[in-house]
């Protein structure tokens, strides 16, 4: 699209300007009505899956592939992992790292008391500095006079 320059030299008398002006408005208009009626075909997806068919259907049987390839594969890992001698395989390497670090068998877990005793000291704290931080907060600003407040 060329931009179109008026030259006000004067000399032009303001009927031509007036149709010049007109001419440029139609343009647009023309523009804008384009514009629009291409926005309303792209985002109409009914229009698009009828111009598109080919496109969709090799998305939707990719997908589909895909999906059907993750599954068959998954499938065979289980039944790799479910044969006798990777069971075998599993437990010797776990063996391995039992002989290794025994420390790390058996660590007990903390009780319930010790939990609920984390978590309210936990609150406290968190409650604690909270109140610190406020109390820093309003020692930081300026005193209010009373006439500040009207």
């Amino acid at each position: 699209m060329g931009a179109t320059t008026v030259e006000l030299t004067g000399q032009d008398e303001p009927a031509v300007i007036e149709r010049e002006v007109e001419d440029i408005r139609e343009n647009i208009d023309d523009i804008v009505t384009e514009l629009d009626r291409r926005g309303h075909e792209l985002l109409d997806w009914r229009s698009q899956v009828r111009k598109h068919k080919l496109l969709f259907v090799a998305v939707g049987a990719s997908c589909l592939a895909g999906l059907s390839l993750t599954m068959t594969l998954a499938a065979a890992k289980r039944r790799r992992q479910n044969r006798f001698f990777a069971k075998v395989a599993r437990l010797r390497k776990a063996l391995a790292r039992m002989i290794e670090h025994p420390e790390l068998v058996a660590q007990p877990r903390p009780g319930i008391g010790k939990r609920v005793l984390t978590a309210a000291v936990s609150a406290a704290v968190g409650a604690l500095a909270k109140t610190v931080a406020r109390q820093l907060v309003e020692a930081s600003e300026p005193p209010r006079l009373a006439s500040d407040s009207e």
